[in-house]
C-alpha cells in the first residue's frame, strides 16, 4: 500500500509502516512543469540507506527537477506488493493533482544498490514504467554466482526457485520498452560484482535500448553522491550531463546557486605556510554536497572599508547572478581605530557599509546573509565570556539586519555559548594555541584567541550551517532544503 507524505512529517523515521510504502516529496520551488525523478535508496531490503535518500532529492532539485523518495517496504514484505507501491507511486506523480505541475512525459527512476535492483525490476517488467533510468551500483542479477544473497533472500526467500530467480533478474527482462538508461559502479565493488550492470548493458545493447555505462576503477560499495571520493564523484556530472541530453535539465537555467562569503580572516583560506590555522569557510561546502557551490572570498585581514576600498566586493558583483546567496561576515577589524585604513564606527560607517552590501546581493536578484563575528575567546575573571569580546559591532549588525529585514545567522552568539559548555581549558583546542618547537610554520609556539585550529574551524562551520538549519527566515527555506545533513557533518 503506498501513503503519500506531502510535508515529509515522517521523514525521520527509518522505514515505514508493516506493508506500507511512503513516498515523500521534494518538489521545486516553481510554476513552471518540470521533470520528476523518484529516488529509491538501498539497504539490501533489510533497510533503508538514508545518505541515498533525500540528498538525492535535494540534488535533483538543484537541477531543476521535482524529486521524491519511496521509503518502501523493507524485512518482511511480499515482493508483488512491493512492485505495486513503486508503480502506484509512479501513476501518482503522472496523473494526481498537486499545487506544483510535472511533465508527465518525463518521469524518472534512480535506484541505489537494492534500489536499483527495485528500480530496473519496474523498468522491465512493470506496467507503469519510468520514461528514464539511472542505477547506482545497481543489484541486477538473483542468479548465481553475480546475486546479492542479502537480497535476493530478503525479496524472494532462503530457496527460491530457477523460475523465481530468472523472473526477477532484471538482465533476463529487458524489452524494446526498457526506458533509456544510465549506470555506474566500480571495478571491485565487493558487495555487489560489477558483472552486474555488464549483464545488464549487454541485454539493453541486445534491445537496442539507448544506454551510458561508467565503470570506475576502485570505490567501495554504497558511495552515494561519493562526496568522499572525488574519482567516482565524476557520475554526478556524468549524469547531470546525461539528463541535460534527454531534456530534463534546462541548459540556459543555473540550477545551482552560489554561496559568496565576503569576511575576514576567521573565515578566509589559509595558505600552507599558515597551517594548521583554519577559516571556518574552508570547510562549510560539505554541508550542501554538490547542491551548492560556496565561493570563499573572505580575506585575512579586512573589514567592510578595506574589502570594498580594495574592490573586493566588485569583484563578486561580476559573478554574482541572480539567485545566488552573499554571506556577509566582518567586525573584527572593523574596530581596529589605529587603522584608518580598516576602522569603522560601529554606528556610522559599519551600518552604511553592511547596507551596501545588502543592496548590491538584492539588486542582482541574490539573497544577502548578515553573520556576526565568530567571538573571539575571552573569559573573565569570573569564567564568564566577555560580551564585548568582538565590542559593538554584532550588536550594530544585529540592528541592521532587523531595518532592513535581511536574515540574521548570530554567530557571535552561538560561538560564545560553544565556548562556554566546553569551558575555559577545553575551548582552547578551537584556537591557535601551539608550544614552541610543534609545528614549522610556528617555531616560537602561538598563543591565538582570535584565529582558529583545524577542529576550531570545522566547529564553526558545523555552527553556521546548524543555525541556518534552525532558520525561520523564509528567505532561507530553500537553502535549508539544500544542506546535505547538519547531523552528519555539524558541530558535536
Amino acid at each position: 500500500m503506498l501513503e503519500i507524505c506531502p510535508n515529509n512529517e515522517r521523514i525521520a523515521q527509518e522505514v515505514s509502516p508493516k506493508g506500507t510504502s511512503s513516498l515523500f516529496l521534494y518538489p521545486v520551488a516553481t510554476h513552471e512543469a518540470r521533470p520528476f525523478i523518484l529516488v529509491l535508496p538501498g539497504g539490501g531490503y533489510h533497510h533503508l540507506a538514508y545518505h541515498e535518500g533525500e540528498p538525492v532529492a535535494k540534488w535533483l532539485n538543484s537541477l531543476g527537477i521535482h524529486a521524491g523518495v519511496l521509503k518502501y517496504q523493507v524485512g518482511d514484505f511480499d515482493a508483488s506488493s512491493q512492485l505495486t507501491d513503486v508503480e502506484d507511486a509512479l501513476k501518482w506523480i503522472r496523473q494526481a493533482p498537486k499545487d506544483w505541475c510535472v511533465i508527465s512525459q518525463q518521469v524518472g527512476l534512480v535506484g541505489f544498490s537494492a534500489g536499483g535492483h527495485l528500480a530496473a525490476t519496474v523498468a522491465t517488467k512493470g506496467n507503469e514504467k519510468p520514461d528514464l533510468l539511472l542505477l547506482s551500483y545497481p543489484v541486477i542479477s538473483f542468479q548465481d554466482p553475480y546475486a546479492h544473497e542479502g537480497s535476493r533472500w530478503h525479496f524472494l526467500g532462503e530457496a527460491p526457485s530457477a523460475d523465481a530467480t530468472h523472473a526477477f533478474s532484471a538482465h533476463e527482462q529487458v524489452t524494446s520498452q526498457t526506458p533509456p538508461t544510465l549506470m555506474w559502479t566500480t571495478a571491485d565493488d565487493a558487495s555487489v560484482p560489477v558483472e552486474n550492470s555488464l549483464l545488464f548493458a549487454s541485454a539493453l545493447s541486445a534491445k537496442k535500448i539507448p544506454f551510458e555505462l561508467h565503470v570506475f576503477e576502485a570505490g567501495r560499495h554504497g558511495l552515494g553522491l561519493a562526496d568522499e571520493n572525488p574519482h567516482c564523484q565524476q557520475w554526478v556530472r556524468l549524469a547531470t550531463n546525461w539528463l541535460k541530453k534527454h531534456h530534463y535539465v534546462k541548459e540556459e537555467c543555473k540550477m545551482t546557486p552560489t554561496l559568496f562569503i565576503a569576511g575576514d580572516s576567521t573565515a578566509a583560506i589559509k595558505g600552507a605556510a599558515e597551517k594548521p590555522m583554519s577559516g571556518w569557510g574552508e570547510y562549510f561546502q560539505a554541508f550542501f554536497g554538490s547542491s551548492v557551490h560556496v565561493d570563499n572570498r573572505a580575506i585575512n585581514g579586512r573589514s567592510t572599508k578595506s574589502f570594498l576600498a580594495e574592490g573586493r566586493l566588485a569583484n563578486i558583483e561580476q559573478d554574482f547572478q541572480a539567485g545566488d546567496y552573499l554571506f556577509i561576515q566582518f567586525g573584527h577589524n572593523d574596530e581596529k581605530i589605529e587603522d584608518p585604513t580598516r576602522y569603522t564606527d560601529p554606528d556610522q560607517d559599519y551600518r552604511h557599509n553592511l547596507i551596501r552590501f545588502i543592496e548590491s546581493a538584492r539588486i542582482r536578484g541574490g539573497i544577502p546573509v548578515l553573520l556576526t563575528s565568530v567571538s573571539r575567546r575571552r573569559f573573565t575573571a569570573d569564567g564568564n565570556l566577555d560580551p564585548l569580546a568582538v565590542g559593538p559591532y554584532p550588536a550594530a549588525m544585529r540592528q541592521v539586519a532587523a531595518e532592513t529585514e535581511t536574515p540574521l545567522i548570530d554567530i557571535f552568539e552561538a560561538s560564545q555559548q560553544l565556548y562556554h559548555t566546553l569551558g575555559e581549558q577545553e575551548s582552547m583546542k578551537l584556537f591557535m594555541h601551539l608550544p614552541e618547537k610543534v609545528h614549522p610554520n610556528f617555531p616560537n609556539g602561538v598563543a591565538d584567541d582570535t584565529h582558529f585550529s583545524d577542529i576550531g574551524a570545522r566547529q564553526i562551520a558545523g555552527l553556521v550551517a546548524e543555525s541556518i538549519n534552525q532558520s525561520t527566515a523564509s528567505t532561507l527555506s530553500t537553502l535549508k532544503q539544500l544542506l546535505k545533513g547538519v547531523r552528519e557533518h555539524g558541530a558535536n
